[in-house]
């Protein structure tokens, strides 16, 4: 993952938290639709702005990849490990 300077950091959180909340009001079965729709704006006007260009698809499908390993290995591997132990792993 990347580590960004503290500024950019606290203006990016801003905004999330402003999201969140708009999120926290939707039922939580359309929360897969709301991330999947933020996502493709910020891809889409960043394609806009940078233009069609091979190196700019990789990159961002490489930046989303990694997303999905950060998110696992931050969030849910551990939830995983708990479960193993309390449950036994797969035979």
């Amino acid at each position: 993952m990347p580590y960004l300077v503290q500024t950019d950091k606290e203006e990016i959180k801003n905004s999330v938290d402003n999201l969140s909340k708009i999120l926290e009001q939707k039922p939580i079965e359309s929360f897969a639709g709301y991330i999947n729709y933020l996502n493709f704006v910020l891809v889409r006007r960043w394609i806009t702005k940078n233009g069609k260009k091979y190196f700019i698809f990789a990159t961002i499908i490489g930046t989303l990849i990694c997303c999905i390993l950060e998110i696992y290995r931050r969030l849910i591997a551990n939830y995983e490990d708990s479960k193993i132990n309390l449950n036994g792993d797969v035979e």
